[in-house]
């Protein structure tokens, strides 16, 4: 006789639950199949409906600058109207404008469907300073509060102080060694490291920066009686025209006087002024103005401001004149 091994019968109850729950099991996943094939066809939808004409760049709005219209400002960002707005790097386009010479500061959203918000300002000369020039020789070129070269002197420019007693040897968008601004990197800062104007001696800046400061701190309707300021040797000293002659007209015509530019409305007779190590700018402002306004300065060819609180003038007729500016 012959053993034969047979499978043991199952109840057909418990064959019915396993078969139901492989049932469960497959409609289960198949649950899960179409709803990650749906999910998967809406984020694809979405994706492309990015790259549709609904959620492209229609608009450039640009705020805090009168000199550039947006399509300007789009050019120099490297922006295109139509492309699509997910594409648009606004970390690049940052840098791109604050690369501009004459830009600083700017700041870029992303505004759906359709626009793209700038907000930028406008670097302004504060004075002049002579730079080599790539094609050789030397020439002038505007420089902002910060000490950024904007580009070379125009016409426009020649009523600007000029900063004499050094060279530039940087390119336009560049910063004057020692200004504000000279580590403000590549994007660059609208105004750099701002110059304390009460810094006191053992913390005097630089002297390319003491004399941006200096001009800084005038008041603008005075800046015209600046002609020039020197920073050779480490400390600075100024070529300024005698006070107001007329306050209610600071912004005329021009005269030659001495082979100085006279900006209409001051007096014409010219000032060396010592300003020292450029600490204390503040208090040397002030005093300067009292004495050319106050006066009288008839006569007097230098002032002395290494200490502001105790000015010396110096002069035909002058001898040795010193005290407070207030005196």
């Amino acid at each position: 006789m012959t053993d034969v091994l047979s499978r043991p019968r199952v109840d057909p109850r418990i064959a019915g639950r396993w078969i139901e729950t492989r049932r469960q099991e497959g409609r289960r996943r198949l649950r899960r199949l179409l709803t990650f094939g749906a999910l998967t066809g809406l984020a694809a939808a979405a994706a492309g409906s990015l790259y549709s004409p609904i959620f492209e760049l229609r608009h450039v709005r640009v705020v805090g600058s009168a000199s550039y219209n947006a399509a300007e400002i789009a050019a120099i960002g490297g922006v295109r109207l139509h492309e699509p707005l997910i594409d648009l790097d606004t970390a690049r386009i940052v840098a791109r404008l604050d690369s501009a010479p004459t830009l600083g500061g700017a700041s870029v959203r992303v505004s759906w469907p359709g626009t793209l918000s700038v907000a930028i300002s406008t670097r302004s000369p504060l004075a002049v300073v002579e730079v080599a020039a790539p094609t050789g020789g030397d020439r002038l070129a505007e420089v902002d509060r910060s000490g950024r070269l904007l580009g070379y002197a125009t016409p426009a420019a020649a009523t600007l102080p000029e900063v004499t007693g050094t060279t530039a040897k940087v390119g336009i968008g560049g910063w004057l060694p020692g200004s504000p601004g000279a580590q403000a990197g590549a994007k660059g800062a609208l105004t750099g490291t701002p110059v304390n104007l009460e810094a006191a001696s053992a913390s005097a800046p630089d002297a390319i920066s003491a004399a941006l400061g200096f001009l800084q701190a005038l008041p603008p309707a005075r800046r015209g009686m600046v002609r020039s300021v020197d920073v050779s040797g480490g400390t600075i000293s100024a070529q300024v025209l005698s006070g107001p002659t007329n306050q209610a007209n600071t912004s005329g015509g021009q005269s030659q006087v001495s082979g100085l530019t006279s900006t209409a409305g001051f007096g014409e007779q010219a000032i060396k002024v010592d300003l020292g190590d450029g600490s204390d700018l503040a208090a040397k402002v002030v005093a300067l103005l009292t004495i050319v306004d106050q006066g009288p300065v008839s006569g007097v060819t230098s002032i002395d401001l290494s200490v502001p609180g105790r000015p010396v003038l110096s002069g035909p007729g002058v001898a040795g004149t010193s005290g407070s500016p207030s005196s």
